[in-house]
């Protein structure tokens, strides 16, 4: 069960990373700008989340800012608000839900870290 949690957990946070990723890379070659590949690839891999520099591109904010809603929505809004109503249905403590959601925030970005390196090694192979 736990393997399968987190296999379900993998492949929607790697999908939707590539889904990024393409579709900002699409809309930048579309709109003829161009992008250091293999720059963004390093800094998506150093941290997914974080803006390394003042002089991040647009392209990296972007990717980060769309990766950060992603997890934001689907492993922090949905998981609180899920709790929260359960909480409220079964008369416990709200603090039990925020501690839940906020050990589910911790395990999605550990786990986004590791697939954000794995997918801009992989990326910058075919390079």
């Amino acid at each position: 069960m736990l393997k399968y949690f987190l296999n379900t957990t993998d492949d929607f946070i790697c999908t939707n990373m590539k889904s990024i990723f393409e579709k900002l890379e699409t809309n930048y070659k579309n709109k003829k700008l161009k992008v250091n590949l293999d720059k963004e690839l390093k800094n998506l891999e150093f941290d997914p989340f974080v803006n390394i520099n003042h002089e991040s591109s647009n392209f990296e904010k972007s990717i980060k800012l769309k990766l950060k809603s992603i997890i934001g929505i689907f492993f922090v809004f949905i998981p609180l608000s899920a709790l929260l109503l359960a909480s409220y249905l079964i008369d416990v403590q709200y603090a039990y839900a925020f501690l839940i959601t906020f050990i589910v925030a911790i395990f999605a970005s550990t786990r986004t870290t590791k697939i954000a390196s794995k997918y801009s090694s992989l990326r910058r192979s075919t390079f």
